[in-house]
């Protein structure tokens, strides 16, 4: 019958560390596609996505969180996106089951860009365990400090990737100082110090993208210049390591680790609001403060 197609099975299917992703019907205006995407993910939607494109999500199971509203996003619920004027992000709070209906060509750019970020995921799994996931609580922090800061789109997209391999540099450090109990001595603080470099090096030779190698080159940089490797001041810093700076400290005090005990989400945001101004950007540490308030009041 002409016109009529009948398929048996997925075009094409992606298998990465974000999840399954199944190519369903391709057109030449759109495709519809099916993601199992696991917990602790992202998933963002862009105006450069939906320029006069409507673009159309089922939520089959699972739950999301949405950023800009503060609200969850159940099974059952569907959301749309065409022509939106800033960034809106979700946090994969449960593995979830989306079906999606967008613009040709988009998921398969977006899966070129998550297979690479889940190389440089691999990489430091194979090191340490903490480090992975530290990475995309921090990832995921830092792209909800983004949004809610509205930046530009191209900024919360570089958050987005590069918070989630901020530190694959450590893929190069012994597992024996990355999970020491107790004080690192001086020499062994130097080596951790070289994390950013060979984090730069990493995204360098396995994604040729020089921005991102530069976000991960100066994440501990600070604005008074007692930072690392470089010692970099204020402006001379990208907007992009500032933000994943804040969320990389407050998910560090704020996580059980072999040489301290996790402390309340209150103090550390005490601890980072006495260093506001000095080695972080103050809009950045409030920011971060209003959306753990968010979450918490939500959560109630």
């Amino acid at each position: 019958m002409d016109g009529f197609k009948v398929f048996k099975q997925s075009i094409k299917e992606t298998v990465n560390k974000a999840g399954t992703f199944k190519t369903l019907i391709q057109d030449e205006d759109f495709e519809i596609f099916e993601s199992h995407v696991h917990s602790g993910r992202s998933i963002i939607c862009q105006p450069y996505e939906c320029v006069d494109a409507l673009n159309v999500a089922f939520v089959v199971s699972g739950r999301l969180y949405h950023t800009n509203t503060g609200k969850y996003i159940l099974p059952g619920e569907r959301f749309t996106f065409k022509n939106l004027t800033e960034t809106h992000h979700m946090s994969v709070i449960e593995d979830t089951v989306l079906f999606m209906i967008r613009r040709k060509g988009l998921v398969e750019e977006q899966m070129v860009m998550i297979e690479s970020v889940s190389n440089l995921l691999h990489k430091i799994q194979q090191k340490d365990q903490y480090t992975e996931d530290h990475c995309n609580r921090t990832g995921n922090l830092a792209v909800e400090i983004a949004v809610h800061m509205q930046l530009p789109e191209e900024t919360i997209e570089n958050v987005l990737y590069t918070g989630k391999f901020h530190d694959v540099g450590k893929s190069d450090i012994s597992a024996h100082i990355l999970n020491k109990q107790g004080r690192l001595t001086v020499d062994e603080f130097d080596n951790i110090k070289k994390h950013p470099q060979s984090g730069h090096n990493i995204v360098m030779k396995e994604m040729d993208n020089e921005h991102y190698a530069k976000i991960v080159l100066e994440h501990h940089e600070k604005l008074d210049g007692s930072g690392y490797p470089k010692g970099l001041k204020g402006d001379d810093i990208c907007i992009e390591a500032k933000v994943i700076l804040v969320a990389d400290s407050f998910d560090a005090m704020t996580s059980d680790r072999p040489y301290h005990e996790a402390r309340s989400a209150e103090e550390a945001i005490e601890e980072l609001r006495s260093y506001a101004g000095i080695w972080y950007e103050s809009d950045i540490v409030e920011a971060l403060a209003e959306t753990i308030q968010r979450r918490k009041e939500f959560e109630k």
